[in-house]
C-alpha cells in the first residue's frame, strides 16, 4: 500500500523529495502513531489495474486507509513514523493488512496480480527476519512497487531487495518512474517487470524531458519485455495520451476507483493479459571477473588508455550516466583520478568507486566504499557505465605473475564490453557490495 494517488486518495509509502509538510503533524497522524495496534488498524482498499486494449481488470493494488481516523494522509503517517524509527512497523503493518485481506477473500488466484508498495528501507528489516509478509497467500501473485525515488537514495539496499523477493517469487514493479529522470540509468540494474509512469506524464502533452523519459523506458520495454502501466488516468484525453505513449496498462479513476474486494469471484484472466512477473534471479556475479569469458592479458597502461577512453565519452554524452568503479586500493584512486570523477559527478545522478581504504567521500559528489584487503575485489580494476541507451564496460583482474618494474606494468586478465547484458551483470556485482 502507498502514498496519494492522481485523484488525491492516499496510499502507504512516503514520498521524500516532496515539498516538507508543516513542523508540526496533523493530529491525525498522531492518532494513527499513538499505539501498535492504532498502527496495526490500517485496512487496505483496492484500485483496479486495467489492460487498455481489453478493458479486462487484471490486478489491483492496495491502497491504506485507516477507518479509525479518517482522511488521514498515509504519506504523513510515514513520514512522521521515519522520523520516530517506526517506519517498519507502519510499512510492515499496511504489507501484511493488503495480504490478510486477500487471504481472507480467496480467489485472487486466477491470474490476478495485486501491486503492493513498501519503502526499501523498512523492507530490509523484515528480510533480516526470513520474510516479507507475515500472512501467507498461497497462489496469489504479488509486485511489490518500489519508488523511482529508492533507485538514488540507496541502489545498493534496493537491489538486494529486489533479489531477495525474486528468490521469494515475488516480482518487481518501479513506481513514478518520469518523475526523477536521472534515475533512468539504474532501469537496467533493477529490471522491474512492470514500470509505471508519473500521473504527469499523461496530465498534459509531455515536455521534451518527459518525452526523453518515455522513450527510454520504451526503449527498455522493446528490449525486456517489461510492461508500462500508466498512472493518473482520469479522463478519456488520459486515457488516449496513455496508449500513445506506449502503455498496455493502466489505473485510475477513469478506471476504475479504490474499493474494498469485491463479495464475488473476478473472472479468470487470460495468460496473454496477465501481468509477467519473472521470478528467475537477476544475473548477479560474485565479482565482476567472473563476465570475462575470453582471455586477454594486457598491462594496466594499455588499459588506463582504455579507461580514460570511456570516461570521455561518458562526459560528452548528451544523456546522465551511472558511473561504478573498483580501483583495487585507494593509492590508485590518484588525485588526477578524483579531479575526473568528481567533474563526472557534477554531471551524473550517481557516481561511486570501491577500493580499500577509501574514504566515504573520495571526490566531490563520488560516493566511496571501502573493502578490506582480502576482499575479492582488492584484485579487480572495472569501470561500469550505465546510461539510457550506453551501457560499456572495462573489467579486469590482476594476474599477479610477475613483479613488475613499475605500476603500470602490472598484467591484468581483461575484456572491454559494450554488451548490455554484461555490463548490467557487472554493474550489479560492483552494486551490491557498495554502501
Amino acid at each position: 500500500m502507498r502514498r496519494v494517488n492522481s485523484a488525491g486518495h492516499a496510499h502507504c509509502a512516503s514520498d521524500a523529495g516532496q515539498a516538507p509538510g508543516p513542523p508540526t503533524p496533523d493530529p491525525r497522524v498522531l492518532d494513527v502513531l499513538r499505539t501498535p495496534e492504532s498502527v496495526r488498524a490500517v485496512r487496505p482498499v483496492f484500485q483496479p489495474i486495467v489492460h487498455l486494449a481489453t478493458g479486462t481488470v487484471v490486478g489491483a493494488e492496495a491502497l491504506a486507509r485507516w477507518p479509525e481516523v479518517p482522511g488521514v494522509d498515509p504519506s504523513a503517517v510515514i513520514n512522521h513514523a521515519r522520523d520516530q524509527g517506526r517506519v517498519a512497523e507502519v510499512d510492515r503493518a499496511c504489507r501484511n493488512a493488503a495480504l490478510q485481506t486477500i487471504a481472507a477473500h480467496g480467489h485472487l488466484e486466477d491470474g490476478m496480480t495485486v501491486f503492493i508498495n513498501v519503502e526499501p528501507d523498512a523492507l530490509v528489516d523484515s528480510l533480516k527476519s526470513g520474510t516479507i509478509f507475515d500472512t501467507p497467500a498461497p497462489g496469489s501473485r504479488i509486485v511489490l512497487e518500489l519508488t523511482e525515488r529508492a533507485l538514488l537514495d540507496n541502489p545498493a539496499e534496493l537491489l538486494n531487495v529486489v533479489l531477495d523477493a525474486r528468490a521469494r517469487g515475488v516480482g518487481i514493479a518501479l513506481d513514478d518512474v518520469g518523475r526523477h529522470p536521472d534515475s533512468l540509468t539504474l532501469l537496467s540494474l533493477i529490471a522491474p517487470d512492470v514500470v509505471k509512469l508519473d500521473g504527469s506524464l499523461i496530465a498534459s502533452a509531455p515536455t521534451r524531458e518527459q518525452l526523453h523519459a518515455v522513450t527510454t523506458v520504451r526503449a527498455y520495454a522493446e528490449a525486456t519485455g517489461t510492461v508500462i502501466l500508466a498512472e493518473g488516468i482520469e479522463t478519456d484525453a488520459h486515457l488516449r495520451r496513455a496508449v500513445d505513449l506506449g502503455a498496455t496498462l493502466g489505473q485510475g479513476w477513469h478506471l476504475g476507483r479504490p474499493a474494498p474486494l469485491p463479495p464475488h469471484t473476478w473472472p479468470p484472466i487470460p495468460p496473454d493479459e496477465q501481468v509477467p512477473i519473472n521470478s528467475a534471479p537477476a544475473a548477479v556475479p560474485d565479482q565482476p571477473s567472473q563476465l570475462i569469458t575470453r582471455r586477454q592479458v594486457a598491462t594496466k597502461q594499455v588499459l588506463v588508455r582504455y579507461s580514460r577512453y570511456l570516461e570521455h565519452h561518458a562526459a560528452t554524452l548528451a544523456e546522465p550516466v551511472t558511473i561504478l568503479a573498483s580501483f583495487q586500493h585507494a593509492t590508485h584512486f590518484t588525485d588526477r583520478d578524483a579531479q575526473r570523477y568528481a567533474a563526472l559527478a557534477a554531471a551524473n545522478p550517481l557516481v561511486a568507486v570501491i577500493a580499500t581504504d577509501l574514504p566515504p567521500d573520495p571526490a566531490a559528489g563520488v560516493r566511496g566504499t571501502t573493502i578490506a584487503d582480502d576482499h575479492p575485489l582488492a584484485d579487480e580494476w572495472t569501470l561500469v557505465i550505465l546510461g539510457r541507451h550506453f551501457f560499456a564496460a572495462l573489467i579486469a583482474r590482476d594476474l599477479h605473475t610477475d613483479t613488475p618494474r613499475t605500476d603500470h606494468d602490472r598484467r591484468f586478465t581483461y575484456t572491454l564490453t559494450y554488451n548490455r547484458d554484461t555490463v548490467t551483470a557487472a554493474g550489479r556485482a560492483l552494486l551490491r557490495h557498495m554502501h
